[in-house]
């Protein structure tokens, strides 16, 4: 039952960065640095290869689309580590090569693929491997200390922070 609610939290954190960037690129157009964010955390959730290969093709999309050549060659490098369709394939190393003609970011984002980190299920903003974090106690997701206490808009069943008993929190 662990890895169903970790594979639970996983997809529903996904899914809701990418409605949140969605509503964004709608309602704020202008913000794209938060749209490039969403885009890049939503292929840090640990989802199955072909779901995590629809969420690096968004990205590689989004990033392409806002001259950020360098990042969205990265996304399509992991891409092909996932051993998509030939089609895929040849989009991939497309998007490759033209990151490698020019290796620059127009868009500066608070993305660091080297630095492991945990999105905050509240902000939608990293949580970088030993900064503070509260955790809902069910699935274990992390957020800000700021959003101890309140509701956890994940799964709207239980308070981040509190602790509980009876069945562990499943520890990914």
């Amino acid at each position: 039952w662990r890895d169903l609610v970790t594979m639970s939290r996983e997809y529903l954190l996904g899914v809701t960065l990418e409605i949140e960037r969605r509503r964004v690129a709608q309602e704020e157009p202008d913000n794209v640095r938060r749209s490039l964010e969403l885009a890049a955390y939503f292929t840090s959730c640990r989802l199955q290869p072909a779901h995590l290969q629809i969420a690096l093709r968004s990205a590689i999309g989004v990033f392409a689309k806002a001259n950020n050549h360098a990042t969205a060659a990265k996304f399509a490098r992991r891409l092909l580590e996932l051993n998509p369709d030939p089609k895929i394939v040849a989009q991939a190393r497309q998007r490759i090569a033209a990151g490698d003609r020019n290796p620059r970011n127009a868009v500066e984002i608070d993305y660091d693929e080297f630095t492991e980190f945990e999105v905050c299920g509240a902000s939608f903003t990293p949580i970088y491997k030993g900064s503070p974090a509260v955790r809902c106690p069910y699935t274990d997701a992390a957020y800000l200390p700021r959003y101890k206490g309140q509701l956890d808009p994940l799964t709207e069943l239980t308070e981040i922070g509190a602790s509980s008993a009876g069945l562990p929190a499943p520890r990914s």
